[in-house]
């Protein structure tokens, strides 16, 4: 796949909607092939891409651009997949996407991006193991 740097304007970063849907685009391209991360999202979004990659533009505008077009729940997505996600995969998300953004981003702008990105995965990845362990316990006390 071919590098583009797409531009930020001044000396602070700030982020635009191509930038968010450039990366977005890239970086599911790139989840689709992936052997750990391709699986997990076939089995969730199946042939719904376009309706999820819209979701994700509007996330991450909604996150980094007080946009608001983002209305759902991630916790409770991540939360209910099955077979159930683990760090192995939060770190190959969180290593694609820093790939990705490094490969389209300017390095302030992508240091943005890799930051929100690593806060959300270890909330995430907290709120994914304590919701399974609190399934575990609950079972271990019925039998």
């Amino acid at each position: 796949m071919p590098t583009t740097i797409l531009p930020i304007q001044s000396e602070q970063p700030s982020i635009s909607e191509e930038q968010i849907a450039a990366l977005v685009d890239a970086f599911y391209t790139r989840v689709r092939q992936d052997e750990t991360l391709g699986p997990v999202f076939e089995r969730a979004i199946g042939s719904e891409w376009g309706p999820h990659l819209e979701r994700m533009r509007a996330f991450w505008s909604s996150l980094l651009l007080a946009s608001g077009r983002y209305k759902g729940n991630p916790m409770i997505k991540h939360l209910m997949l099955l077979p159930r996600i683990d760090g192995q995969h939060f770190e190959r998300w969180l290593n694609l996407w820093r790939q990705t953004a490094a490969d389209l981003l300017p390095p302030p702008a992508a240091a943005i991006f890799v930051s929100r990105a690593e806060s959300i995965a270890e909330r995430l990845l907290s709120s994914v193991d304590q919701y399974h362990g609190s399934l575990v316990a609950a079972d271990s006390e019925l039998l």
